[in-house]
């Protein structure tokens, strides 16, 4: 059954075709001395016969494309249209060129296609000739986003006086504001050493508005083609009017994307508030972090010390820490610098211990231990530890108490307890004057060997 089916569906379909190749070949017959002649609506339809080979003389792509060719040189509309749209399919030039004969004569059918055939004929470098089409193509009335941003870029580049400079760089700066393509063409412009439009300002500031990433390859090419690089921000002067807001834009620019050398200068120039940066500590972290892991290790070693003095100017206790005995303890090669620095917290600690987490100051108290720091900062820690344990009181724990006075035994010297034992017995004899003070009466002094050779005698006659 299936089978008689096909058959049937068969024999219509053949039948089909046959009625209408019959009907092509009468057309076909009726078209062709009419397009011999030169009718154009006759060159235009033989023409799809041949492309289509929907009659008896067969397909022929070469013939059916000279006839709609021949149709369209004649003026034909729907043969402009067919190559109009059959070069948009397959990629190949010629279509805007069509589309302009349609405009003049008054056809609106390329309207909405101008701006992508315009993107996809303009060369990537601008040109004398190329500009005059676009300038072209502008004066003819058509002024969509991309004939008009051409035009735009041709001025600018002084191959073109379509419209005024002025109103070219206005245009670009209002299209750069939403538009990524637009703030790529602005650049080079406003990066310009020199020129009127000199603005690296403005760039820094809405890059990123636009959707733009200062690391970028495309970007970072226009940086350094315009000297927006340290060398740049090196060499540019300091003091002139119109580079002290300037200068350092380049400075932070050339550094955003990638520039060490910029990042850690102006990281620096943040923390101390210099070339006429602000005293902003929080900026500076930003730039240091970014060359702490540095492969170089110069650089990484110059922002490990940037970032101490910066948390040591911010009294941030725990991220100074952290950072100091991280490399202290794995002895890495900042850890020299760790150790100069680690009087921070040996003074931190005297000042503050009172509202210190006791794991902090036991920490310390072990860092301290370690060889290479210096014995200035051993007495330090060593000497604060008595009052650590009188203000804790009955909440420290014996075995911690113990702890904190074994390495309290270690990290003084036999002069740091000469210091204490005099500073304890002035302090006992400055007590005593004054109770005698009050009392109206002379204060007792120890006169005898025996009072010398006891220390604490002075202590067992005032109390």
């Amino acid at each position: 059954m299936k089978r008689v089916f096909f058959s049937i569906a068969l024999v219509i379909s053949l039948g089909t075709y046959a009625q209408e190749k019959t009907n092509n070949d009468g057309q076909f017959r009726e078209l062709y001395p009419k397009a011999v002649a030169g009718d154009a609506n006759a060159m235009f339809s033989l023409g799809k016969i041949y492309l289509e080979g929907s009659s008896s003389a067969g397909k022929d792509t070469g013939k059916g494309l000279s006839y709609i060719q021949k149709a369209a040189s004649a003026g034909n509309v729907p043969a402009i249209k067919y190559l109009i749209d059959s070069n948009e399919r397959s990629g190949s030039g010629g279509a805007l060129e069509l589309c302009q004969r349609l405009q003049k004569m008054g056809d609106k059918y390329c309207a909405s296609k101008m701006d992508g055939l315009v993107e996809k004929s303009i060369p990537k470098t601008a040109s004398t000739s190329s500009c005059k089409k676009i300038g072209d193509l502008y004066d003819s009335g058509n002024q969509g986003g991309v004939v008009k941003a051409e035009v735009m870029n041709c001025v600018l580049q002084g191959l073109a006086t379509t419209v005024p400079s002025e109103q070219a760089m206005s245009y670009l700066r209002s299209q750069a504001n939403t538009d990524s393509k637009a703030f790529l063409r602005l650049m080079p412009y406003v990066l310009k050493s020199g020129s009127p439009d000199w603005d690296p300002l403005y760039v820094e500031e809405n890059l990123p508005k636009v959707g733009l990433n200062f690391k970028d390859a495309q970007i970072k090419e226009i940086f350094v083609k315009n000297g927006i690089t340290f060398e740049g921000c090196r060499k540019m002067e300091r003091l002139r009017k119109d580079t002290l807001r300037q200068r350092p834009s380049v400075c932070r620019i050339a550094a955003k994307s990638g520039d060490e050398e910029a990042a850690l200068y102006v990281g620096e120039s943040y923390l101390g508030g210099k070339d006429y940066f602000p005293d902003e500590p929080s900026e500076a972290s930003t730039y240091i972090k970014e060359v702490l892991n540095s492969k170089n290790p110069a650089l990484a070693s110059d922002a490990f010390i940037l970032l101490l003095d910066l948390y040591r100017k911010q009294i941030k206790f725990h991220d100074h820490f952290t950072l100091v005995s991280k490399e202290i303890k794995r002895n890495s090669p900042n850890s020299k610098a760790a150790l100069a620095s680690f009087s921070f917290e040996a003074n931190y600690m005297q000042k503050n211990h009172p509202s210190m987490a006791l794991d902090d100051i036991q920490s310390i108290v072990d860092i301290a231990d370690v060889n290479d720091v210096a014995q200035s900062v051993k007495s330090l820690v060593g000497k604060t530890i008595d009052e650590v344990i009188k203000d804790r009181g009955r909440m420290i724990r014996a075995v911690e108490r113990d702890s904190l006075l074994d390495y309290k035994k270690r990290l003084l010297t036999q002069k740091d307890i000469e210091e204490i034992e005099a500073a304890r017995q002035a302090a006992l004899v400055k007590a005593a004057e004054t109770k005698a003070t009050a009392e109206g009466t002379p204060p007792k002094k120890p006169e005898t060997t025996a009072e010398k050779k006891d220390p604490t005698l002075l202590e067992k006659i005032f109390k």
